[in-house]
């Protein structure tokens, strides 16, 4: 039986909570563009018998940087449903209540389905007295909130027996001005994404200290060759950072993989209404 504790801590200033940095202008009086938030903690939990009889426990908490105060009420509730349809990944029919719940539930939900397809190999070798735990852990955090932009982290971390086995980072921007989801037609044009895949390439190798696609092959970037710019992506007043998942370009072990692109290195891609231009 899922047992659901829901708590509202209410914030007067900008937040900027450490899980993804601090770039949160902290004064709503020097920075009107500035969105307040509130963060709001949720905790849902459920369990069942594997097959071989080992009991299964999930444990789902989140706490959630929500946008509660903007420049009207009614910009408020636009950036609202934008923040609950890109980084909570809810349906539009939710409200934004509805819309926390239904994160930390399927959060909850997918890896009840993830430890159902493969339950055997979980308890091989292991005592029908052993009790497995899963504890998920979302944190949303304001990681940049200036230029009349704003841009959320979103963290999602499993542990198993308290061991941590996955961490993923992911970024969202919204335009103030626009009320819209900044993805990367926001940024670059479309003809220039080879281009500025290439920039990323360089860097690649640059980081890594490398001159070819074997060479970080050996290092574990087993997929390096389908690099390619993403939506993941953030920004701060000189650069713009793409950001990709353990598993997406590099064995897991080397974990979220970071290229840095300075403003000045994307200057002539830029698209004609790039939110960089305010940079």
């Amino acid at each position: 039986m899922k047992q659901i504790t829901y708590a509202l801590i209410f914030c007067l200033s900008v937040l900027a909570l450490t899980a993804c940095g601090s770039h949160a202008s902290a004064d709503l009086s020097a920075a009107p563009d500035s969105v307040a938030v509130r963060t709001v903690k949720l905790s849902d939990t459920t369990s069942f018998f594997t097959a071989a009889g080992a009991r299964c426990e999930i444990i789902s908490d989140a706490t959630i940087a929500v946008p509660s105060h903007f420049a009207s009420d009614s910009l408020l509730v636009l950036l609202q449903g934008l923040f609950a349809e890109h980084v909570l990944a809810a349906p539009d029919s939710l409200s934004l209540d509805g819309a926390l719940r239904y994160c930390v539930g399927n959060v909850l939900y997918q890896k009840d389905m993830t430890i159902d397809q493969s339950q055997e190999s979980l308890v091989d070798g292991e005592g029908e007295d052993v009790t497995l735990q899963y504890n998920t852990n979302t944190a949303v955090t304001v990681y940049y909130n200036n230029h009349s932009l704003v841009t959320f982290c979103r963290v999602d971390m499993v542990k198993k027996n308290n061991t941590v086995t996955s961490v993923t980072h992911r970024y969202y921007t919204f335009d103030l001005t626009t009320m819209t989801y900044v993805d990367l037609g926001g940024v670059i044009r479309d003809d220039a994404q080879w281009d500025v895949t290439q920039l990323l390439r360089t860097r690649l190798f640059k980081q890594n200290k490398v001159s070819n696609d074997e060479q970080l092959n050996e290092l574990g970037y087993f997929n390096a060759d389908n690099l390619a710019v993403s939506d993941n992506f953030y920004f701060d007043e000189h650069s713009i950072t793409w950001s990709y998942l353990p598993g997406q370009l590099a064995v897991d072990a080397i974990g979220e993989p970071q290229i840095v692109l300075s403003l000045d290195e994307l200057k002539d891609y830029m698209s004609d209404k790039s939110v960089l231009k305010r940079l």
